[in-house]
């Protein structure tokens, strides 16, 4: 059995007996206070904060336990798409996801992203460090596609991973994206001659739509989301 619960841990946690992992996603940046991790050729973009909207889960695992070897592929379709911001300084779960007790060789994940109502499947701050010096408000909207990230962690050179009832001890798995290397994609010569609202940097696919394919295009990859055990 698989009961998917969203920021709701604390009211079934004394209900349920099966082990659980908790799902977190976490978006990174080059920028560690100093310009001049920045190459030179590359524009200086310092990423805030954001979001994305997640319509459906999959997971694939592997393992055994007491009685017998197992392998589960499950889905979960959210009748309402859930909207998970990005927090560098939030240690909690986006998710729970209870699975039965054992030792796991292999747990992979298909991450589904949607537009939401006004709410685009992705959407990133940032500030552009302009050749004038001037800090430029850039705004990243993904609307109208549908990214899917699949993701797998393989334990064949590790030792299994162990879920059992002991809560404590059970990890959390993080999944890391690294929105700066997406906006690699992006030149001086983009930002700086990019169109401007209201004195800032608006990229959607109303503006600025050159540069919107570009990170789009890159987004669709999913080569910069890392998965790891926390």
């Amino acid at each position: 059995m698989l009961i998917i619960q969203y920021r709701a841990h604390d009211y079934f946690q004394h209900q349920l007996d099966e082990s659980f992992i908790g799902l977190a996603f976490v978006l990174t940046d080059k920028y560690e206070g100093d310009l001049d991790v920045f190459p030179p050729h590359k524009p200086k973009i310092i990423i805030h904060e954001g979001f994305i909207c997640i319509k459906k889960l999959e997971l694939n695992v592997g393992g055994e336990n007491e009685t017998s070897k197992f392998k589960k592929n499950l889905e979960i379709e959210f009748n309402e798409v859930k909207k998970v911001y990005f927090d560098k300084s939030d240690d909690t779960e986006d998710f729970f996801l209870n699975i039965p007790e054992g030792n796991y060789d292999r747990l992979g994940f298909g991450i589904h992203l949607s537009d939401h109502l006004d709410n685009p499947s992705v959407y990133i701050t940032a500030s552009y460090y302009s050749s004038t010096c001037e800090l430029i408000p850039v705004t990243i909207e993904l609307f109208g596609a549908k990214p899917r990230f699949d993701l797998e962690m393989n334990t064949d050179n590790s030792p299994m991973l162990s879920f059992t009832s002991d809560r404590t001890i059970n990890p959390s798995i993080i999944f890391e994206i690294n929105a700066s290397k997406w906006l690699d994609t992006l030149s001086i010569d983009d930002l700086e001659n990019a169109q401007k609202v209201e004195d800032s940097i608006l990229i959607n696919d109303k503006y600025n739509r050159h540069l919107y394919f570009k990170l789009a295009a890159e987004i669709h990859k999913g080569d910069e989301i890392n998965m790891e055990l926390r």
